[in-house]
C-alpha cells in the first residue's frame, strides 16, 4: 500500500505542476497527450489497488493467497514505477532535481521490483498456479 501512496503522491505532484505550468498559452493540463499519461497512470494506480485489496480479502480469510499477493507485488510495483516516472517527466527537469520528492521516488520505485522477491520470481508464482489451477485460476473465492 504505501507504495501505491507513492504512486499516488507522484501523481499530485504532476497534476500541480500541469495546471499551473502555461505552454503555448494553455495549462498543459489541457494537452491532450499530458491527459493520456495522467489518465493512464491513474488506472493503473486503481488496478493496484484493487489487486491489493483482493489479496488483502484473500489473507483475512484465512487463505495463504500467493497468487493474489505475487500478483498484487509485480503490479503495484510496476505502477509506482510508471507514475514517478510519468509525473517526472511532465514535470520536467524539475520533477528530476531535488526540488521535488520525486526524484527520491524515482529511486524508491526501482528497488520496489526487487524486495520481498524480484518481480520474476513473483511471475513464476503465478505461472505456476495458472498451470496447475487452469480455470479455477480465475475463481475468486466467493461463491455466486
Amino acid at each position: 500500500m504505501r507504495w501505491l501512496g507513492l504512486a499516488r503522491r507522484s501523481l499530485e505532484i504532476a497534476t500541480d505542476y500541469v495546471d499551473n505550468r502555461e505552454s503555448f498559452g494553455q495549462p498543459l493540463a489541457q494537452r491532450e497527450g499530458v491527459q493520456w499519461l495522467l489518465g493512464e497512470a491513474a488506472m493503473e494506480i486503481q488496478i493496484g489497488r484493487l489487486l491489493t485489496m483482493h489479496a488483502a480479502w484473500k489473507l483475512d480469510q484465512g487463505d495463504f493467497a500467493r497468487k493474489e499477493v505475487s500478483m498484487a507485488k509485480v503490479s503495484v510495483a510496476d505502477t509506482l514505477h510508471k507514475a514517478v516516472d510519468t509525473a517526472i517527466q511532465l514535470c520536467g527537469a524539475r520533477g528530476y532535481s531535488k526540488d521535488t520528492p520525486l526524484e527520491w521516488i524515482y529511486r524508491y520505485a526501482r528497488q520496489a521490483r526487487l524486495v520481498d522477491g524480484a518481480s520474476e520470481v513473483h511471475k513464476m508464482v503465478f505461472s505456476r498456479t495458472l498451470l496447475a489451477e487452469r480455470t479455477d485460476f480465475w475463481h475468486w473465492g466467493v461463491e455466486a
